[in-house]
Formats: structure tokens, C-alpha cells, sequence
């Protein structure tokens, strides 16, 4: 089975960079939280997968993203 590179990105203002982490950890785990975008990194190009219920497309990914 392939092994993948998830990362989920955001931009936080925050004191401190444990602030700042624990704000982004908030955000992911709030159940209202649309932080549903994730960048796959895979051996052919990163992939950007949308996981939001009402995302349009079968899979919910999308063509990379510059």
C-alpha cells in the first residue's frame, strides 16, 4: 500500500508558536470547522482533496492548486 505526505495549511495570528498551534488544533477539531481541504503529496504531483460534504465531483479531489 503507497504511503502519502498529508499537510493541512492555514494562516494563524497568534503570541507565540505554541499559541499559534493550538489555535490551528481548535479550528481542526471544531465539528462546524470547514478545515476540510487537504494538499496529498504523492510520487506523480501534490493533489488537493476537498472533504466537505457538499464538495462537487465523486472523489471530492481536485487538480492541484498554484
Amino acid at each position: 500500500m503507497p504511503e502519502y505526505s498529508v499537510t493541512w495549511t492555514l494562516d494563524v495570528e497568534a503570541g507565540t508558536p505554541r499559541l499559534a498551534a493550538l489555535a490551528a488544533l481548535a479550528i481542526q477539531r471544531d465539528p462546524a470547522s470547514w478545515a476540510t481541504v487537504f494538499t496529498v503529496h504523492t510520487d506523480n504531483g501534490d493533489v488537493v482533496v476537498d472533504l466537505h460534504p457538499d464538495q462537487t465531483g465523486p472523489s471530492g479531489s481536485q487538480p492541484p492548486t498554484t
